[in-house]
């Protein structure tokens, strides 16, 4: 069963700034943060059902591929829900969900892991960044 209802700017907006917001909380994974999804979109928002949440976590666990996928099945779920729930419209605002959502959910965490990258290569050099290299190496070994 689908919800029909109708997403303004300011309703993609701030789905995006939420996903954003949660992204660096997800330190177990995105998956750690369903809960708090749950809540929003949910309870909260009332933009999915309570079988369509469970759905796209389980469609998503179930496929191959990375954990996070179940967050493009929420935004694919929230855009088709806003745009009627069958049709070109619907399908164009579930790739809309579906980049909203994916998007907010990856660019901080890219971002971060990047500036940390390009931090630790123009301080190579630095005595505490080579110890703390040299020191990290055991571990990551050990965790791989």
């Amino acid at each position: 069963m689908t919800q029909v209802f109708a997403l303004q700017a300011m309703d993609w907006l701030n789905l995006f700034l939420y996903y954003l917001s949660i992204s660096l909380l997800a330190v177990g994974g995105a998956i750690a943060t369903a809960p708090d999804m749950h809540r929003f979109l949910v309870e909260r928002q009332g933009w999915l059902t309570e079988l369509q949440f469970n759905t796209s976590i389980v469609l998503a666990q179930a496929a191959p591929g990375p954990n996070v996928l179940f967050i493009a099945l929420l935004g694919w779920n929230v855009g088709l829900n806003a745009g009627g729930g069958a049709g070109p419209a619907a399908w164009g605002l579930g790739a809309l969900g579906v980049a909203v959502c994916m998007v907010g959910i990856l660019l901080p965490s890219s971002l971060l892991t990047w500036q940390a990258s390009r931090w630790g290569q123009r301080n190579r050099d630095k005595r505490g960044v080579r110890a703390f290299k040299q020191g990290m190496a055991p571990l990551v070994i050990g965790l791989l």
